[in-house]
């Protein structure tokens, strides 16, 4: 069977230490039919050896527009996106590329599992996404778990066959975080094909630090999601994305009630106790290797709910997205 031809495209500004581990990392695979198209804002040179890369300049445009212009460049049989602050393991490829095998696969998906050596407050933030509490039934979005066919995946670590990546990509611009989401709706909806999630498909993604770098790219995410769920209830419109912001409002009904009707205590203080115990389980599920404080974990695990229950809000209630 013949492989096809990947083209690994990485999205960035400019050049930086992240995207030169990538390259080394890349230069490991065991999967060899590939090249490497790194775009950055203005032009650059940068090499890898055993790597055939090409170098692109877009200006100062998102990741997405940058994503386009490397696949219209290639001639690959399928784009591997891969985000500036991860690199892959050995097998990425090659575990993922064995999918198109079957022509009813159009994207494989694989967990963005946060890297060893991230210093703490990174390593919290990952045990955040990690978490149970946090991810819910996404987990294996930030953890190898089960195989399965998704409709909704991340861009940090997909591959999707070229020639229908190109026929859809330029409706997805408008969106940045949020892309994805419609993306894979196309891909599923329109082309009626399969995403899968391949768990040995394992890229090592760089998280942001506590506080303000994690808790914006969730107020990010949590906006486009509630703009999604109007826009795209598909994929989007689901129990599961309601739940922070159901948990905001009734932190904020709380303090009236227990002002204004003290029968409300007892229940409150037993509603609080059950959230209390489902965070301590939480902080021990979440906690993986290397280990990180339980305390802040906790604090950082409350503090996504509200702020991502005031985000998803905050989206629904837009008319539309700022580009």
């Amino acid at each position: 069977m013949r492989q096809p031809k990947v083209s690994v495209i990485i999205p960035l500004r400019k050049l930086n230490a992240y995207v030169r581990e990538a390259l080394a990392h890349l230069a490991m695979q065991t999967y060899l039919n590939f090249d490497v198209y790194v775009i950055t804002d203005e032009p650059e040179t940068i090499a890898q050896d055993g790597l055939v890369v090409h170098c692109l300049s877009s200006g100062p445009v998102p990741p997405n527009i940058k994503r386009m212009m490397a696949a219209k460049a290639s001639d690959a049989d399928v784009v591997a996106l891969l985000d500036d602050d991860a690199y892959p393991v050995p097998e990425w490829l090659s575990a993922a590329t064995a999918h198109f095998a079957d022509d009813a696969v159009v994207a494989v998906g694989g967990p963005g599992v946060t890297p060893p050596g991230d210093s703490p407050s990174q390593q919290v933030s990952g045990a955040i996404y990690a978490s149970p509490l946090v991810s819910a039934g996404y987990v294996y979005r930030y953890l190898p778990r089960a195989a399965r066919d998704v409709d909704d995946y991340p861009s940090c670590n997909l591959l999707v066959r070229r020639e229908p990546f190109a026929r859809h990509v330029a409706q997805c611009l408008q969106y940045w975080p949020g892309e994805d989401t419609k993306l894979c709706l196309l891909l599923t909806k329109i082309e009626r094909k399969r995403i899968v999630y391949e768990p040995a498909a394992i890229v090592f993604h760089h998280r942001r630090k506590l506080f303000w770098g994690h808790f914006r790219q969730v107020w990010n995410y949590s906006v486009h999601r509630g703009f999604f769920a109007k826009r795209y209830p598909d994929t989007s419109l689901r129990a599961q994305y309601f739940v922070p912001s159901t948990f905001l409002i009734a932190n904020a009904m709380a303090l009236p009630a227990l002002a204004f009707v003290p029968a409300s205590r007892g229940l409150l203080g037993g509603a609080a106790a059950l959230y209390a115990a489902l965070l301590a389980a939480g902080t021990l599920a979440g906690r993986g290797e290397p280990p990180v404080s339980r305390r802040l974990l906790a604090l950082g695990i409350y503090l996504t709910h509200v702020t991502y229950g005031f985000g998803f809000l905050v989206g629904l209630a837009r008319r539309e997205l700022d580009h």
